[in-house]
């Protein structure tokens, strides 16, 4: 019996099956949406059975740096994008699940420009995460078929404005919504949040606002605001994960004209575990402070980061009523600021009741920027006499401190025995 030639016959018929054209449509799938859209596209010559597989890719990804030929012809640039995103589109069949472009000319979003055919496209092919980033300068409106994406759970949109449709019946499945560079001259985010019943994750990143914004939503469990507004309203008992960052222009007297309800906001939480407060957060607070007693204390916070000037009574103030119902506060971070039109008031910190035990849970403290001054040598004395559990402390002053203020700082009585002073 010839065993060497049967064994060679196995292996020419092993060697003479093809893998890959055999492999299962949803695995190519997934290879191919791991792959340059180009590169996707060039499988049609692996074999007959992969000719056509790049035409029902369930995940799109449209990058128009890809195109650049690197001759400075933009316009040509462009021009070879749009043809194959469109062409691309048009050829497409099956259900589209993902869409992710990168785009940088003007006309591919002005109106009636190549953005608003393929919307609708998506909106028939059971689009159900939708990501647009693009860098021009100016504000391009959302199709109105983006409404129409009835599947949508997922969208991600930079430089953009819209206007809600008066049909709009809102997204049953969205969970996360994310803007940059968005400028709103209405509440039509506020009325977007109020039709997606299940967001959980808010981003708005960069925000410009002419108008009063009001977010009330039940089921949110992060928020990340980061903008300019006239007026912020936010009601969200339900976030866990919250971060405020409230900006304003150069030279602009922020008291004038943003207001931001920080109490209304603040009173409204329910199951909050770390928040931020930055930029003007306390500054731009609507009605000036913090009510002395909020009626409800928030036993889950334990990190909070805050922007503000210890030396000004009304924000001194807030910051220390948000201690005051945060009894299990593990971590915290402060980004000491020294505003020009700031009212010193370097006695608060010293007349706060050591009994209060503001920080009697307190791990770890990080003090950035910090100069040393009255309020904040203060606030520094206040916390090391309360904090009983502390550990570490760190201290950056940028090289502010001379050796006299250092020294006095190391001399701080501590009320933990392990708490160690870190000069940074």
């Amino acid at each position: 019996m010839d065993r060497g030639g049967s064994q060679k016959k196995r292996h020419k018929s092993v060697a003479n099956v093809d893998i890959i054209s055999n492999l299962p449509d949803v695995i190519k799938d997934k290879i191919l949406c791991y792959l340059p859209i180009k590169e996707a596209i060039r499988t049609c010559l692996l074999s007959r059975k992969w000719r056509y597989t790049w035409a029902s890719m369930t995940e799109l990804m449209f990058r128009e740096d890809d195109f650049a030929l690197g001759n400075g012809n933009e316009d040509g640039d462009s021009v070879r994008f749009a043809s194959f995103v469109h062409t691309f589109l048009s050829l497409h069949y099956g259900p589209i699940l993902k869409f992710e472009m990168n785009a940088r000319r003007v006309h591919t979003f002005s109106p009636g420009g190549h953005i608003h055919r393929w919307m609708l496209i998506l909106s028939r092919n059971g689009i159900k995460e939708i990501q647009i980033k693009t860098r021009i300068w100016r504000n391009y409106k959302i199709p109105s078929s983006f409404f129409s994406c009835a599947e949508l759970e997922y969208a991600c949109l930079q430089g953009c404005i819209f206007q809600l449709p008066s049909l709009f019946t809102g997204f049953k499945r969205m969970h996360t919504l994310h803007f940059i560079e968005f400028c709103a001259t209405e509440n039509n985010i506020g009325e977007l949040v109020a039709n997606c019943p299940n967001l959980e994750e808010l981003i708005l990143s960069r925000l410009l606002s002419f108008a009063d914004i009001t977010i009330h939503s039940t089921k949110l469990k992060v928020l990340r605001v980061d903008g300019m507004f006239k007026h912020l309203n936010l009601v969200t008992p339900h976030v866990s994960s919250a971060v405020i960052n409230l900006r304003v222009n150069t030279g602009y007297v922020p008291r004038a004209g943003s207001n931001f309800n920080l109490s209304q906001f603040i009173g409204s939480l329910l199951d909050i575990e770390n928040i931020s407060l930055l930029g003007h957060a306390f500054e731009c607070a609507a009605h000036g402070i913090l009510p002395g007693k909020l009626s409800r204390l928030l036993n889950r916070l334990t990190e909070i980061t805050l922007e503000l000037d210890l030396g000004n009574l009304k924000e001194a103030n807030a910051a220390h009523c948000l201690f005051q119902i945060a009894p299990n506060l593990r971590r915290m971070e402060l980004q000491l600021m020294h505003r020009g039109y700031s009212a010193p008031t370097s006695n608060f910190w010293d007349s706060i009741d050591h009994q209060d035990c503001l920080f009697k849970n307190l791990y770890t403290v990080v003090m950035n920027n910090f100069t040393g001054s009255c309020a904040e040598s203060g606030f520094l004395e206040l916390l090391l006499k309360d904090a009983t559990v502390l550990r570490s402390a760190r201290i950056k002053d940028n090289n502010k401190l001379d050796k006299e203020s250092l020294k006095r700082i190391l001399k701080m009585r501590r009320a933990s025995k392990d708490a160690e002073i870190i000069l940074l």
